[in-house]
């Protein structure tokens, strides 16, 4: 019985997922910088035009990268709200989910901190970096006010403001931790949390 033929459609979503998989994978391992176009596409099995095709630049191809990345984590942020009945146990929630993840991904850690430098000195890649990053923090307002709603408590901060809030302390104590964990005091991620989540 021979294999039923894949549409145009079809086979171009296949080599997307492949060219992002290879894309994510070399550049948590290599680095933005020393990720190339041509060694992606190599290791996918593709031509470099099928990199271009489906991305246009290796800008957008990391964005898209990130994108996903991104998107795991809001899914595992709204699947941590989804199991919470208090403050306290989002926060210990939170704080769990956190100390995994940068044991787990420091390698993708560094990677944000280098594309995020990138993308300040490249004014379009900035723009559309910008534009991800706001979506994210609006899907993050829409989980916090899903979870202070339903438990019927009133935040003095708006929620564009605590989302923003979270980020920063997210990101600023994951980039210290990832130069010098041993010297950041134990539990100040939880702490901080605390402060920011309690009315």
């Amino acid at each position: 019985m021979s294999e039923k033929r894949l549409t145009r459609e079809e086979s171009q979503r296949q080599t997307r997922r492949k060219l992002l998989n290879v894309a994510a994978k070399m550049f948590a391992e290599r680095g933005f910088y020393d990720t190339s176009v041509d060694r992606i596409a190599e290791t996918a099995g593709f031509s470099k035009g099928a990199v271009y095709s489906n991305f246009g630049s290796k800008n957008d191809l990391f964005i898209e990268v990130f994108r996903e990345h991104q998107q795991r984590e809001i899914r595992g942020l709204k699947k941590i709200i989804e199991s919470c009945e208090t403050i306290d146990e989002f926060v210990q929630l939170i704080e769990a989910n956190h100390e995994q993840g940068q044991t787990e991904e420091q390698a993708w850690s560094a990677l944000k901190l280098e594309f995020l430098l990138h993308a300040m000195r490249n004014e379009e890649t900035r723009k559309k970096l910008a534009e991800l990053l706001q979506e994210n923090r609006q899907q993050m307002e829409g989980i916090l006010q899903y979870f202070y709603d339903r438990s019927n408590i009133s935040h003095p901060l708006t929620m564009k403001k605590l989302a923003y809030l979270l980020l920063s302390l997210d990101i600023g104590i994951g980039i210290q931790t990832f130069l010098s964990g041993k010297d950041i005091p134990e539990n100040t991620f939880a702490d901080g949390l605390d402060l920011l989540l309690k009315p």
